[in-house]
């Protein structure tokens, strides 16, 4: 399994687009949330948004759902060889659609719904594409907002947008490879994502399993990263690097 960041950057980035990773397994791929920085990323990989199978969507934040109108309509525009397969948490289903559907709905052809875009799958508690198995884990990003990582052993933990559940991560960090845990990188302490000071609060066997993403712009420059790395045993994903 190869995973590729399309972007690693928070909300408000720039330079490094926003957080959305691409798995590629099987002879086929999945996005982990599709924001509009992603037809950016794909095309430096040489991809189009026709080439992307199957999207999971870890909560509502517009910087994780903004590139999904724009790849339901390439997909009519410029049919992929599979229509896009959409795993959808169970209690995002709904309202997605709405926020979705006032560029969708209606077209020239006439009413269009949710299902004549992507395949949907409202998913409980798993799902599975090419023989690998994907738990969604609840994470604790807002109060009374759902939203979800993914845990698919034994490659690795996908955090989503969350504050540390310290406990969580002993649980697991045994039975995955890789964490891939979001870290807003900045001083001051932001209520619902994970600070750098938290995560070096972890044993250092967590840490050394720890990739950082949707963080500040402040480390795009590889010196600023370098500079990080010599200091801490975490590392801090990079856009469009692959990890395997």
């Amino acid at each position: 399994m190869k995973i590729t960041f399309l972007g690693c950057g928070d909300g408000f980035s720039v330079e490094q687009g926003h957080n959305s990773a691409l798995l590629t397994f099987g002879d086929t791929n999945l996005c982990i949330d599709f924001p509009e920085s992603n037809h950016w990323g794909l095309h430096q990989l040489g991809m189009q948004l026709n080439q992307i199978e199957h999207i999971f969507i870890t909560h509502l934040h517009e910087d994780h759902v903004n590139g999904l109108q724009k790849l339901a309509l390439f997909h009519k525009v410029y049919p992929g060889k599979v229509k896009p397969r959409l795993y959808i948490p169970i209690g995002l289903k709904d309202d997605l659609w709405q926020i979705l559907r006032h560029g969708l709905e209606l077209t020239t052809r006439g009413k269009r719904v949710f299902e004549d875009y992507f395949d949907l799958v409202a998913v409980e508690n798993e799902f599975e594409i090419a023989g690998v198995r994907f738990e969604l884990i609840q994470t604790l990003h807002v109060l009374d907002m759902l939203s979800y990582g993914l845990l698919c052993k034994p490659y690795f933990y996908f955090s989503g947008d969350t504050r540390l559940d310290a406990g969580y991560l002993l649980q697991i960090s045994e039975e995955v490879q890789t964490i891939y845990h979001e870290c807003h990188m900045q001083d001051d302490q932001l209520p619902s994502h994970t600070s750098l000071e938290e995560v070096l609060t972890l044993p250092e066997t967590i840490q050394k399993k720890m990739i950082l993403m949707h963080y500040v712009d402040d480390y795009v420059q590889s010196s600023a990263r370098q500079v990080f790395h010599d200091k801490h045993l975490v590392r801090l994903a990079e856009p469009l690097r692959a990890y395997e």
